[in-house]
């Protein structure tokens, strides 16, 4: 059974085992893990199983659930060793950590500090053929020689990290290296990540089996001289300084050496290494120092690269899937205007980029009836498309006995609730147009209320008479209707036409979608519908939609201009 290892900033560790049952995770008492961090949400985010193993979605969060150092939307599957932050509180899914690195506010004041060399002078290259001139004729061969093994231990370091890896197993090589050429007792590599940011650990490296286990703490004061100073710092001794070793700042008694550098990427500081030795006799020198503080320049600009082709490969996924979900939409939208007596009615989808759940159709019914429908599944790209066709299917099955359609509502909203996740619902239009009497009986479950223009010009709204579907189990719908005389035009529509920005982020609007309306109403449906696309089309140029736009024209017994 999958276990969830939960881990505090301020060093608290505790564990849950998931049991295939769905675990909230937030700042409320009400959650399963309750998360006590300002930037945690009230009811954050979830984990729980589904057809391809566990997942986790997030709740719509302010400050976001962040999933192997990247920013989550929706659902995502999880494997063994996905790290989740929320907030400052990580979690490990199925997989523990050895020891738990816990940063504390220890008093460290500079004179504590043997050497502090500035990131700057280190990373600056040399005129190695002036300084070695100038060196031969001074004797200086030794200063030489270290200078070549910097530059040598550098060149195995480059040929190690040259192949490509995963962000985790890059960390895991990285501290192996360091390891092998700098001997050390304990070790972490800390990333600056979350909302705000924050150094967060990635992997202890514990050698000394004493501290497996144990709570690994280092210096907030060494880290924060470390970030904002641009500097490596060196504690050669850690002994020889009585306020250190009288204290916790190091952390631990008998700690005889630590050093701490910046992961520079050659833009800015993402991270940092600690490393010290307590049973290793002896200290770092200032020579490690340096060495180590270039491993960590060529790591740090490996750590980007690896970020950067994962943030493409998730960004040519995603449109993968976005193109998936367009071509599903396409394909399950009707592909020609309806024909029935005594109406002219058209419909039309524009898929944004951001790929929703859009969904219009006609169903016939009986001899002189018309089903139609417009709906909007939350959310965006597959996953609506796929809950989508889902609930297509379900409707045409319902709609074909012909029941009372107020029971048919019913009936879809608990296959919607029942079927789909715990935040996924559908607001929805249903109407069941008669070509003898033009009488229009509809359910509206919280989808935006269709407009009814009269031939008179007054304006009428069809409005919500029950929850969006999927939202509670066993809701009651009314069903209402109204009669289309010979001239009248009823608008069905989803918010996309109405909540469409330009360039300078004004709304659309409903006023100026129903004058649109009036302005173009003795058109056709087909020629109604297009005007007004063509009109948004002006209205939004130069604007990225976040959402689909749906559009059904339904118009009795008008003459085609």
């Amino acid at each position: 059974m999958p276990r969830l290892f939960v881990y505090s900033r301020d060093g608290k560790f505790s564990q849950l085992s998931l049991k295939g049952k769905r675990i909230s995770i937030g700042r409320s008492a009400e959650n399963d893990i309750i998360v006590k961090d300002p930037y945690s949400s009230n009811l954050h985010a979830y984990i729980y199983p589904s057809d391809r193993g566990y997942v986790l979605r997030d709740n719509k969060s302010k400050n976001g659930t962040f999933l192997n150092s990247e920013r989550i939307q929706g659902e995502i599957g999880l494997k063994k060793g996905d790290e989740i932050l929320i907030g400052s509180t990580k979690f490990l899914f199925d997989k523990e950590l050895s020891t738990n690195v816990e940063v504390t506010a220890v008093d460290t004041s500079m004179d504590n500090i043997d050497t502090i060399l500035s990131l700057k002078d280190i990373l600056r290259k040399p005129d190695i053929s002036t300084t070695i001139r100038a060196r031969i004729k001074d004797s200086e061969l030794d200063t030489i020689q270290r200078e070549h093994r910097l530059l040598s231990v550098i060149n195995v370091v480059s040929q190690e990290l040259l192949l490509y890896r995963p962000q985790p197993e890059l960390i895991d090589k990285i501290m192996e290296i360091i390891n092998e050429i700098l001997p050390m007792d304990r070790g972490t590599l800390m990333l600056m990540e979350s909302n705000p940011p924050q150094l967060m650990p990635k992997i202890a490296c514990i050698n000394n089996k004493r501290f497996i286990n144990k709570s690994f703490k280092v210096s907030q004061n060494i880290l924060n001289m470390v970030m904002k100073k641009h500097s490596s710092l060196l504690i050669s001794d850690v002994q020889a300084h009585p306020r250190l070793k009288e204290t916790e700042s190091v952390i631990i008694p008998n700690i005889r050496s630590a050093m701490c550098v910046p992961l520079w990427n050659n833009e800015e500081i993402t991270g940092v290494i600690y490393s010290d030795r307590i049973s290793l006799p002896k200290p770092f020198s200032e020579e490690d120092l340096r060495l180590l503080t270039l491993i960590a320049n060529l790591a740090a600009v490996k750590i980007e690269e690896c970020k950067d082709r994962e943030r493409r490969k998730r960004d040519d996924d995603i449109k993968k899937q976005l193109e998936l979900a367009s071509r599903i939409q396409r394909n399950f939208l009707p592909k020609e205007r309806p024909e029935f007596e005594g109406f002219d009615i058209s419909g039309h989808n524009v898929p944004t980029y951001q790929v929703g759940g859009d969904y219009y159709d006609f169903i016939p019914i009986g001899s002189n009836r018309l089903g139609i429908t417009i709906a909007d599944v939350s959310g965006k790209g597959p996953s609506a498309a796929f809950h989508m066709v889902s609930f297509r299917t379900r409707l045409r099955v319902e709609a074909s006995h012909e029941c009372d359609i107020q029971e048919m509502t019913a009936v879809l909203n608990d296959f919607v609730h029942s079927e789909t996740d715990a935040n996924r619902f559908i607001s929805f239009f249903f109407c069941e147009l008669d070509s003898l009497t033009g009488a229009l009986k509809y359910v509206n479950a919280g989808h935006n209320p269709p407009i009814v223009l009269r031939r008179t010009g007054e304006i009428e709204r069809l409005k919500t008479c029950g929850m969006c579907l999927g939202m509670f189990p066993s809701e009651k719908y009314e069903a209402h209707s109204v009669i289309l005389e010979r001239g009248d035009i009823a608008v069905l529509f989803t918010d996309g036409m109405t909540e469409c920005r330009n360039a300078d982020n004004k709304e659309f609007d409903e006023r100026r979608f129903i004058r649109l309306i009036k302005k173009n109403s003795k058109w056709s449906a087909k020629e109604l519908l297009e005007r007004i696309f063509k009109e948004l089309d002006g209205f939004t140029k130069g604007a990225q939609q976040m959402d689909d736009m749906t559009l059904v024209i339904i118009k009795r017994g008008a003459s085609k201009i």
